[in-house]
């Protein structure tokens, strides 16, 4: 098979495009390509792996390709690569003649040149000794190479001077020295940097203006949608479609061993009363939930448990009452099913004390948008810039994920206010963070949802409009009917039988104020709890089928809900005042003043520091 022209091919992938013009434009030879550089790439109706990928595309510019992997040693794509080398190394006096050619390089045959150069360099694995011969390679007169050095990272890692070897820092020395070189830049070569994470490469390296940083993404809609149909032909437009959305976030790799393993499944037995028909079934059936729960191990391990992915079992009939959050929420969830990719928030800021049913809205809200979702764990780490190159790992898989709704839960401690007693390791961090949410091109694709019942431990910038559109206070029912709707919600989630009319249960949750979504919740299982076991209450001659009042009323005389009364009514007055609409607000706080608000937060506030100074 020809190897096609792969410059010039019309699905050349965008981040190798990039580098083909701005190789060819600048005086830029000097390329890190990072992110998903060990998946393979499908190009030109073919599927190739990073190497042969690179390989096929230097062909038509004739260059020397030589790769070199601290695990593997040097290496070349062919006898003709090879021999090209052996000569060069040895007209540059890098080798001796009679190590590769004994008969001379002139009468050896390429075979025997490359076979020699092998035998000398190939399982040459130190960086010290292959980066020499990749230089004396890029020094050679007439002969434009393409240097490849795969898990840079391990050739120059990233890290203090003083903590690292002689050779860690001449390495890094000698590949920033490369990119000041007129001779090698003169001589039309190139040399790419491959590495998984920008962050674990030498900062000489990766912060020198004379080198190109290239990232190279999770493969998009249409590159996974063209791959499918590829591996698995004969699928039809809407199980391509249902593939594509659910493999989001995954390498193509991975996709192959989901869809279309190398082993064959086994064959079912032939109907010996059948015909010729029978033996053709068609595509086989696509194993959805299969792949989804794969994908969900594959995605938290490539992420080291820096991200958890949610599964929703639920939606907006099983949270009880806050109907006016969930009318605003339906509404998003309508923009984002029909693509208005406009009128969808970039983010949404939950605000309100505990236990008042953020993170349960939010994943509801994920069930209601359709939207795939994760949560963002602790990515902080004790080790010298893996902080960042946490961040960086997660934000990756979130871009390739597409359409998807990133929670934060309990943002005042997960991400906090970017003070600089980490050696300023936060405020980059919150930097970063900043940036990507505010990037307009993830609007209607990627929504930040962050719960905080503290958000005036947030950095203001983070809550501003472009990163959190929408801030949504929450409170505790506000009244009996509001509880109400609550409790039938629990019982609803729990499969719990209940005879509670509104005329009896409405006087007993009329007194609970106060009581969040959680004392509620907690209260109804409390009250089950006596039924399943049979403590009957006072008056109760037999266990009934279903919850009844009295045992409802004695779990609301049992229960102790949260003493701490000051702390709650502090952090309430904190979601007002994050509020982004009084729409949203209680009635009794609809048409409260700034000037107001302000003097019961300054008030609530200096309760809350007497009693720490009493406390202490």
């Amino acid at each position: 098979m020809s190897t096609p022209d792969l410059p010039r091919a019309a699905d050349l992938p965008g981040w190798m495009r990039t580098l083909r013009d701005r190789y060819l434009q600048t005086e830029t030879g000097q390329f890190i390509l990072h992110g998903n550089v060990h998946d393979v790439v499908m190009c030109a109706g073919r599927v190739w792996n990073m190497p042969g990928f690179l390989d096929a595309f230097f062909a038509p510019s004739e260059k020397l390709v030589a790769h070199y992997d601290p695990g593997r040693g040097l290496w070349f794509p062919d006898v003709d690569h090879g021999a090209r080398a052996a000569v060069a190394l040895v007209a540059g006096g890098f080798i001796a003649e009679a190590k590769v050619a004994p008969r001379g390089v002139d009468k050896t045959p390429k075979s025997m040149l490359a076979r020699g150069l092998d035998e000398q360099l190939g399982s040459e694995r130190q960086p010290e000794i292959a980066l020499e011969a990749l230089e004396a390679l890029l020094l050679a007169s007439e002969l434009p190479v393409a240097a490849v050095i795969h898990y840079a990272e391990l050739v120059a890692p990233d890290g203090s001077p003083s903590t690292m070897s002689f050779f860690d820092r001449t390495a890094a020395a000698r590949l920033h020295r490369w990119s000041l070189s007129d001779d090698i830049l003169r001589g039309d070569n190139l040399v790419l940097m491959l590495t998984g994470a920008l962050s674990d490469l030498a900062k000489r390296v990766t912060r020198n203006p004379r080198v190109g940083a290239l990232h190279v993404p999770l493969p998009e809609a249409l590159d996974r949608a063209r791959f499918l149909a590829h591996i698995r032909p004969g699928l039809d437009p809407d199980r391509g479609e249902m593939l594509t959305r659910v493999t989001a976030g995954l390498q193509l790799r991975q996709i192959q061993d989901l869809v279309a393993p190398k082993t064959p499944t086994a064959s079912t037995a032939l109907d010996p009363k059948g015909d010729a028909r029978s033996v053709f079934r068609g595509p086989g059936p696509v194993p959805t939930e299969k792949i989804a729960a794969r994908k969900k191990e594959i995605l938290e391990q490539e992420c080291y448990g820096l991200i958890e992915v949610i599964q929703p079992d639920h939606d907006f009939s099983h949270v009880g009452g806050m109907d006016p959050i969930k009318s605003v929420l339906t509404r998003i969830a309508g923009h984002v099913k029909a693509g208005r990719r406009r009128q969808v928030p970039m983010g949404i800021l939950f605000v309100g004390p505990m236990g008042t049913g953020k993170s349960f809205l939010a994943e509801a809200f994920a069930r209601e948008s359709g939207l795939a979702a994760v949560k963002l764990k602790n990515f902080r780490d004790k080790w010298v810039g893996s902080t960042e190159a946490n961040l960086e790992k997660v934000l990756n898989v979130i871009e390739g994920l597409g359409e998807i709704l990133v929670m934060i839960d309990e943002g005042d401690r997960s991400i906090g206010g970017g003070a600089d007693g980490d050696s300023g390791v936060n405020s980059r961090v919150i930097a970063r963070l900043k940036e990507f949410m505010s990037d307009p091109t993830h609007r209607g694709r990627i929504i930040f949802v962050m719960m905080t019942n503290r958000p005036d431990k947030l950095d203001t910038d983070m809550k501003r409009p472009g990163r959190f559109d929408l801030k949504i206070p929450f409170f505790s029912p506000q009244n009996a009917e509001e509880r109400a709707a609550i409790v039938r919600a629990v019982l609803r989630r729990h499969g719990i039988e209940a005879d509670l009319p509104d005329e009896t249960l409405l006087p007993v949750l009329d007194g609970l104020a106060g009581y969040a979504a959680a004392d509620l919740e907690a209260l109804v299982l409390l009250a089950y709890d006596d039924l399943q076991t049979g403590d009957l209450p006072d008056g109760v001659e037999e266990k009934p089928e279903s919850l009844t009042l009295p045992f409802l009323a004695r779990a609301v005389a049992d229960f102790m809900p949260t003493r701490e009364t000051d702390m709650i009514r502090y952090m309430e007055l904190l979601a007002v005042h994050e509020a982004s609409n009084r729409r949203l607000l209680p009635p009794r706080l609809h048409d409260i003043t700034v000037e107001d608000l302000n003097a019961r937060l300054a008030e609530a506030r200096g309760v809350l520091v007497r009693q720490k100074a009493v406390a202490v």
